[in-house]
C-alpha cells in the first residue's frame, strides 16, 4: 500500500477524499450521509473513512458570521479535528491555503505538465494588508506559484473608509469591490431564487436582454461595479432592473470578465494551457464563451465548487510532504 492522505473540506459542501500515490482513492460529499443539502461539516466522513491514512490535510473558506453561528460552526469543526486527533493521525493545516487547494486539484487533474491556473470564487482565505483585513477573490498560478492575486475588503463599512481607492501592491490588486461567487448570491436573492442557486440565475438569464455594465475596467483591473451596491429605494436595486434583465447582466457582465482574467493569466504565465477552478467555474456557458473568444487550451475543474478542496488539499500535501 502507498502514502495514503486524506484530505477534508469543512467549507460548504462538506467532504473527504483520500489520495493514494497521488490518485484519486475515495471521494465522498457529507450530504451523502447526512441528507443535509450541501452539508458543511465532516462528522461522518471523518468517524468512517480515515482507517489506514498516513495524515489528514484540512481546507476550509473564510466566512463571516453572526456570532451565535460562528460558535456553533467553531464549535463542528472543532469536534472533527478531535475525532482526527484521537486517531492519532498527523494533521496538516491549509484552511489559509483556499485557493492553492483548489489549484492544486485542477492542475494536478489536469492533462497537462505545465499550465497557468486561474482561481475565482466568492471568498478565499484572509489576507491581512496595512492594518485592513482582506480576503483572496482572485488569484492567478504558473503551475502552484502565485502571480497575481486580488484581494477584497468585502465592503466591511470601517475598512472602506480605510480604503481610499483599489490600489496595486508587489502585482496585486487590493479593492472595496466584491467578487464575481458573491455578486450571484446576491443577484440569486434578488432573482427569489436562494444565494447559493448561481446555476438557476445562469438559466433565467438567457431569457433577458438589456445592460452588459456589472463588471468594468477601473483602476488596470476588471472591476465589479459598485452600482451591485446602490442602496434600496422605493422601487428596488440596481438601477431598477427587471430580475430577468438582471440575471442577463450579470451573466453577460461575468462571461466578459472571465474572458479578461483568462487572457490576464495567458499574459501573465506566457502559457495557453489554462485551468479554471473555483465555484465560479461550473458556470459552463461562461467557460463556452472562453473558448470562443480565447485562444486557449482550456480545462475546467468538474469539481471546481468547495467539495473539490478536499481532493486538492490532499494533493498538495502529497507533493509538499511525500512525494520525491
Amino acid at each position: 500500500m502507498g502514502t495514503r492522505i486524506a484530505g477534508i473540506n469543512l467549507s460548504k459542501n462538506g467532504s473527504l477524499a483520500i489520495i493514494n500515490d497521488g490518485k484519486v482513492e475515495f471521494y465522498l460529499e457529507e450530504e451523502r450521509l447526512s441528507r443535509i443539502k450541501r452539508d458543511r461539516g465532516a462528522k461522518f466522513l471523518v468517524e468512517k473513512y480515515l482507517d489506514g491514512v498516513d495524515a489528514v490535510a484540512i481546507c476550509d473558506c473564510y466566512t463571516k458570521y453572526y456570532p451565535k453561528k460562528f460558535l456553533q460552526r467553531t464549535k463542528e469543526k472543532e469536534a472533527v479535528c478531535k475525532v482526527i486527533r484521537n486517531k492519532n493521525i498527523p494533521i496538516l493545516d491549509y484552511r489559509q491555503r483556499h485557493h492553492e487547494c483548489h489549484a492544486a486539484n485542477a492542475r494536478y487533474g489536469s492533462p497537462f505538465d505545465d499550465c497557468a491556473v486561474l482561481v475565482m470564487d466568492g471568498k478565499g482565505s484572509v489576507h491581512d494588508h496595512n492594518n485592513l483585513r482582506f480576503c483572496e477573490i482572485e488569484s492567478i498560478f504558473d503551475n502552484l506559484t502565485p502571480v497575481f492575486k486580488h484581494y477584497s475588503t468585502f465592503w466591511s463599512e470601517k475598512e472602506c473608509k480605510k480604503l481610499e481607492q483599489p490600489f496595486w501592491k508587489d502585482n496585486n490588486f487590493y479593492s472595496d469591490r466584491t467578487s464575481v461567487g458573491q455578486a450571484y448570491r446576491r443577484v440569486s436573492r434578488e432573482c427569489g431564487f436562494d444565494e447559493l442557486d448561481a446555476g438557476k440565475t445562469m438559466g433565467l438569464s438567457s431569457y433577458g436582454s438589456g445592460r452588459v455594465d456589472l463588471f468594468n475596467e477601473e483602476y488596470g483591473h476588471s472591476l465589479c461595479s459598485k452600482e451591485l451596491y446602490a442602496k434600496e429605494d422605493s422601487t428596488g436595486y440596481y438601477g431598477h432592473q427587471e430580475p430577468v434583465d438582471l440575471a442577463y447582466n450579470l451573466q453577460k457582465s461575468a462571461e466578459r470578465h472571465a474572458i479578461y482574467m483568462v487572457a490576464m493569466a495567458i499574459n501573465l504565465t506566457n502559457n495557453k494551457n489554462v485551468c479554471v477552478t473555483g465555484g465560479f467555474f461550473l458556470n459552463c456557458v461562461a467557460n463556452y464563451a472562453i473558448i470562443k473568444n480565447v485562444d486557449v487550451n482550456l480545462y475546467a475543474d468538474p469539481l471546481s465548487y468547495d467539495g473539490g478542496l478536499a481532493i486538492g488539499s490532499a494533493l498538495l500535501a502529497y507533493y509538499e510532504h511525500f512525494c520525491n
